[in-house]
């Protein structure tokens, strides 16, 4: 993302906190030297803890009048509770993404933004660099959406990945289900899956503790609205404690056939 705002000829200064480098970028320091004197700052993190730890340093140089979009997957408590943390002279707009590095890296993300009408406006040309952009509501309205679409396309996949485990309980040729899968209307899930299924997990894109970290936002105060997500959510999280945290999303499939 920072190097497509660098391709579209915007001046970057970025902090990461495992140090980067990026061509045609400054490299910061600190947070705070990374925000200094800049009209606008993006945070795409892990969790709520990280921006919440990296604003909170970058707080003493955050210049009045200044615009934070916050794109990472935090939930919209988080949101709220860090529009507290930032002075009332620096404008705030969550902006969650959809996708991954693929669509990252060639600019097709959908990006979910909340937050006033005269603070999306003033990134709107910013964030159409990084894919398709869809105002949603205002401030949290992003961060809301982004964990009701999580919510249904990790619990599918996670659901896909321990049928087919019952499946291979069964004794069921395996591939004849997957082709049988393959025209229902399950399709597009399973295409996410079989990859993995047939050749071992690719490179991580998407990890399975991250996806863990995404369900346990939408199952936050749900009380029992959220009962499928919730045992998508503890699918997830024994994959990561056995050793599957870091491999991709859809590594959940080998875990399962595993147990």
């Amino acid at each position: 993302m920072a190097r497509r705002l660098v391709a579209a000829g915007h001046e970057v200064t970025v902090w990461n906190r495992t140090h980067k480098d990026f061509p045609g970028a400054h490299v910061a320091g600190t947070p705070a030297e990374a925000v200094a004197g800049a009209d606008l700052i993006i945070t795409m993190l892990a969790d709520p803890g990280a921006v919440e730890s990296v604003l909170t340093a970058a707080l003493p140089a955050l210049p009045a009048g200044s615009l934070v979009v916050e794109m990472s997957t935090i939930g919209p408590a988080a949101i709220e509770r860090l529009r507290q943390l930032l002075p009332d002279e620096v404008a705030f707009v969550d902006a969650p993404v959809l996708g991954s590095v693929d669509p990252a890296t060639t600019g097709n993300l959908i990006v979910m933004a909340g937050g006033a009408e005269q603070d999306l406006a003033r990134c709107r040309d910013v964030l159409s660099v990084f894919g398709t952009v869809r105002e949603v509501g205002p401030r949290g309205a992003g961060a809301a959406m982004k964990v009701a679409v999580m919510s249904a396309i990790l619990s599918a996949q996670v659901l896909l990945a321990e049928n087919l485990a019952y499946a291979t309980s069964l004794n069921v040729d395996r591939n004849a289900f997957l082709s049988i899968l393959g025209t229902t209307p399950v399709a597009a899930v399973l295409e996410r899956l079989r990859p993995t299924i047939e050749n071992g997990p690719p490179e991580t894109r998407f990890s399975v503790r991250l996806a863990a970290k995404d369900l346990t936002l939408a199952t936050e105060g749900s009380g029992s609205s959220q009962t499928m997500v919730a045992a998508a959510r503890d699918r997830l999280a024994e994959a990561a404690d056995s050793g599957y945290g870091d491999k991709d999303l859809t590594a959940i499939a080998l875990a399962l056939l595993e147990t």
